[in-house]
């Protein structure tokens, strides 16, 4: 969820052309070679690499070579816009699904639309918000890889200790609140729950659905104008702005290594706005948790989902039949049934959860089946322009701004819209 680097899209564009090829890629009477970046780490990265030897041993025909590309999932584009100018880009990478439509403009990212029809590739069966993300303006610039929502980890016992239930399904946000100020504890360090302050997306990702479920909107439909410093925006930052300012509920984390997530694995934080690719290390610390559906407004409990893409890059028609033809077979059900057993990832296609071993699944992630059902609220998508990131940038200052005490709803967001305005008045997608 890191903001994106305002001049990698200039980058993109600029350098792409230089470098843009059509050839067939390699030697053709012999194995087409590709190189994946995934910028997994831990078990991420070991069930992706396991994946890719088990392709590399069935198809032939196709070499795979894992490689981080000396990156992370966060520092994807800038090092693919680099590689892109030194013409050492791999044919395949994880990008964020932000990034979407900065990659879509650059002619180094090819249309894979012709390559998904038929029922080998399945493209009906994943979710509708993942197609989405992957197809821009009619590009497809990659395959689904991952795909996640919003939801509440809270702490058994803390919960237990305050005299409060677990969550019901139809709670509010007046419920969220009012959970948090009884689980704060300033004496001991205890809080009711954490939101990042360090910038960007992990700062504003999860006002969104706050805005959705009051009938508000990021962008005017046309993505010229903003629209988040409306009513049901200041609304949502207000309540923000109650909880850390007045109830002082709210664990502001400044930090960009996600201190707030520590905090939970430590047992210090009752409720964890996040989402499944916390599990694994919330297991690891043996917290006692729940998961609980993200709180609603007025029977509305829209989430966000944040879907990112394996994104194919040109090196040659061959090499990219051959990219489509990996990413079809690593995003078959069974492949995904892996990876999700790994990671605790969600099942990126509806077809997934009829197999068999989704049972297990279910079982080794407790609640994981409750993320799986919010996907059907995950009924919008952050606007699909190469401007957001910078749009995001400047609700998260404004959001750090009021909750920290320095400056009122409306002001802050009208100061962000007046940027975001400006911003978006420049013409390009």
């Amino acid at each position: 969820m890191k903001k994106l680097v305002p001049i990698l899209t200039a980058v993109l564009l600029g350098t792409a052309t230089a470098c843009s090829s059509s050839s067939g890629g390699g030697d053709a009477g012999g194995p087409v070679e590709l190189t994946i970046w995934h910028g997994q780490d831990d078990m991420a990265a070991r069930s992706i690499e396991k994946l890719i030897a088990s392709f590399n041993k069935t198809h032939p025909g196709i070499r795979v070579k894992s490689d981080s590309g000396g990156a992370t999932a966060d520092t994807m584009l800038p090092k693919v816009t680099a590689a892109f100018a030194a013409g050492t880009y791999p044919d395949i990478a994880y990008m964020y699904g932000s990034w979407g439509a900065a990659l879509a403009r650059s002619p180094k990212v090819p249309n894979l639309k012709k390559y998904l029809g038929g029922p080998a590739v399945g493209w009906d069966d994943f979710w509708p918000n993942t197609r989405q993300t992957a197809t821009v303006s009619g590009k497809v610039i990659g395959f689904p890889a991952v795909v996640d929502d919003l939801t509440v980890l809270y702490n058994k016992k803390m919960l237990a200790k305050a005299g409060l239930k677990p969550p019901p399904p139809d709670w509010t946000w007046d419920d969220f609140r009012s959970y948090a100020a009884r689980l704060t504890d300033a004496k001991t360090k205890m809080y009711g729950t954490t939101w990042a302050v360090s910038g960007g997306e992990e700062t504003t990702w999860a006002l969104w659905p706050l805005v959705w479920q009051r009938g508000g909107a990021i962008l005017s439909p046309d993505n010229k104008k903003a629209a988040f410093n409306a009513a049901p925006g200041v609304q949502a930052l207000t309540l923000l702005q109650q909880m850390a300012v007045q109830d002082k509920s709210v664990y502001l984390d400044s930090s960009p290594a996600e201190k707030g997530q520590k905090l939970f694995e430590s047992g210090r934080l009752g409720l964890f706005l996040s989402g499944p690719w916390v599990l694994p290390d919330v297991q690891a610390a043996k917290i006692d948790y729940g998961i609980a559906r993200l709180p609603g407004t007025n029977g509305d409990h829209q989430t966000v989902s944040g879907p990112d893409n394996w994104a194919v890059f040109d090196h040659g028609t061959r090499r990219v039949k051959a990219a489509a033809e990996f990413l079809t077979w690593l995003t078959q059900p069974q492949q995904q049934l892996v990876w999700m057993m790994d990671t605790g990832s969600l099942p990126t296609r509806r077809s997934i959860v009829k197999l068999p071993g989704y049972r297990d699944f279910v079982k080794k992630y407790p609640g994981i089946g409750i993320v799986t059902d919010n996907l059907a609220d995950a009924k919008q998508i952050r606007p699909v322009t190469s401007k957001y990131p910078r749009v995001s940038a400047f609700v998260a200052d404004a959001m750090a701004s009021v909750m920290l005490g320095k400056s009122d709803p409306q002001s802050a967001l009208n100061d962000a819209a007046r940027k975001s305005d400006a911003l978006l008045a420049v013409p390009g997608q």
